[in-house]
Order: C-alpha cells, then structure tokens, then sequence
C-alpha cells in the first residue's frame, strides 16, 4: 500500500499519520516540504519529484503530474498500463491546505498574498483521490477513522465505505476552499 502525504502544516498529525501508516506497511511519498520533514523525524518518506522529474517552476506544479494523478484514478483493470508507465497506485492520500481562508481573513492581506497562499495541487490531489475512490483525508481529524480502519484488520469492505465518506468530506472541503477564494476575488470586484 502505498499513501502520498502533502500537508502545508508540518505538526504532530502528519507525524502520527506517518508513523501509523508506515508501521502497518505502507510506502510514504512526499512533497517536497513534507517528505523533507518526515525524513528528518526518522520516518522514510520518498519525495514525489523523484517519480515526476525535475520540479519545475520553484516546486510549483509537482503534485499536478500525471504520474502521480494516474496512481489515484485507475481502476483495476488499469494494471497492465499503469506497469508499463512504471507508475505505482496511491491508495491514500493526507493533504492539508494552504491557509486561504487565514490570509483572506486578514485585513493586511494583499491580492499577491492571497494568490501565494491559493493552493491548486492539494485540492486536485484530493479530487483525484475522492474520484479514485481511494481514502482522501482532507482533516487530521479523519486520522482516528484511518486508525480504526488499520486496527480493525484493514478489511476490503469497510475501506469501500470509509473511502465514500472520506471521499465526500474531501470534496467538501475543496468546495469550500474554492468558494472562499471566489468570495475573495468576487468583492475585489465591487
């Protein structure tokens, strides 16, 4: 099993998370920031620009290969092409956002500000995930249920049913993230 972390927050969460996750087996894989942080912390964490090639345009646009969004949307009948791409599937992914609604509800905030902290790899990572049906954890919250899962056996059925509901807050919490940033630019215009 194989889980893509990228979370803007470098805290106890991902820590747990990763340790959880790679003391049940699994193989981590990082952005940048994250896989730098978890590897200094003694948890073995692959950057993600090692499968996706040189980053480009300061780090920007890595977790938006096609790579890694091949890894969360095929479907089973999708080996035979995702071995010959060399491409592995991503069965969860952990992302937490950049701090939109924290810099839009600054009063010092300026538009550069908001574009800079507009996060588009972690919503499409969670899309992806959420369509993929893998378990897309949008919250350190979720972190409990991923817990309870793994302890309770890692069982095919109660994955389906925690993917759908991790799967709906996901893509909750990208509509939400969307929607602030589209309040933000909508009043710009007023």
């Amino acid at each position: 099993m194989q889980a893509l972390l990228a979370s803007y927050e470098k805290d106890a969460p991902l820590l747990r998370l990763a340790t959880l996750l790679e003391k049940n087996g699994w193989t981590l894989l990082g952005s940048s920031g994250t896989a730098k942080y978890l590897n200094e912390n003694g948890i073995s964490c692959r950057d993600v620009a090692l499968i996706v090639g040189k980053p480009i345009l300061g780090h920007r646009v890595v977790t938006l290969s096609r790579e890694l969004h091949a890894g969360l949307l095929a479907k089973p009948e999708d080996g035979d092409e995702l071995k010959s791409l060399g491409v592995e599937p991503i069965d969860l992914v952990y992302v937490t956002l950049y701090p939109l609604e924290k810099t839009v509800s600054d009063p010092g905030a300026t538009p550069e500000d908001v574009i800079e902290k507009t996060d588009i790899g972690g919503p499409t990572l969670l899309r992806s995930a959420a369509k993929g049906r893998r378990l897309a954890l949008s919250s350190p919250t979720q972190i409990d249920d991923i817990e309870r899962w793994l302890s309770s056996g890692a069982k095919e059925p109660e994955r389906q049913a925690l993917a759908e509901k991790l799967a709906a807050a996901a893509e909750r919490r990208v509509a939400e993230y969307v929607s602030t940033s589209a309040d933000y630019w909508e009043g710009k215009l007023k």
